[in-house]
């Protein structure tokens, strides 16, 4: 009897050890799948260009879209008539100076480049004095000067000629261009700060809009 009893003693205070000296239960972790990885690649960036696979080419608009671009305008503006070959000279030699770029935009001309796509810039300027812009666009976006042009007249031929998937913009006449050349439109939001204001209704089209991109 004193056996049993001792016995039953010992197997209750083995009980209450393990379950004190109980390691925690252990959760795996799950590891981040590729998109997820590609996703924080893009700093969060995501639109309809980066998450369909069909898209190889895309485009973008300069001022207002990659370039808050106003104060080489104003310069512009100061310096010679307006719209004039000089005028379009004097603004394309500032940007470097006093252009600034968009972060979102850049952002997203990143992550295209990381997914192996060929990203073109189509601006609506003259090109007078283009290769001060084309230069700086180049050097610090790393596109090829010889993608980037130069579309006073418009853009839809361009777009369409160059094969372009998916074109951002922050104008409706942008997001007009990219539809009528079937390629995927999506809007960039304007600075309230810019100087130009005509010609912009976000959504207004059905257009994918980049929040956050102003």
């Amino acid at each position: 009897m004193k056996q049993l009893k001792s016995l039953l003693l010992t197997l209750i205070a083995a009980i209450f050890l393990a379950a004190g000296c109980a390691a925690p239960p252990v959760v795996p972790q799950q590891s981040a799948s590729p998109a997820a990885i590609e996703a924080r690649e893009a700093a969060g960036i995501t639109t309809p260009a980066l998450d369909d696979p069909s898209v190889k080419k895309v485009g973008l608009d300069i001022d207002d879209t990659v370039l808050f671009s106003s104060p080489a305008f104003d310069k512009g503006y100061e310096g010679a008539q307006a719209y004039t070959d000089e005028f379009w000279t004097i603004v394309n030699r500032s940007d470097e100076e006093v252009s600034i770029l968009k972060p979102k935009t850049v952002e997203i001309i990143k992550a295209h480049q990381q997914k192996g796509h060929e990203v073109f810039l189509i601006t609506a300027r003259n090109n007078s004095g283009g290769e001060a812009l084309k230069k700086f666009m180049s050097k610090t976006l790393d596109i090829p000067e010889s993608n980037i042009f130069f579309a006073p007249s418009g853009k839809t031929e361009l777009l369409k000629e160059l094969g372009i998937d998916a074109f951002y913009g922050d104008s409706d006449s942008d997001i007009r261009y990219a539809k009528e050349a079937g390629a995927i439109p999506i809007r960039i939001l304007r600075s309230p700060e810019s100087g130009y204001k005509s010609s912009y209704n976000p959504g207004s089209l059905d257009e994918f809009i980049v929040p956050d991109s102003e």
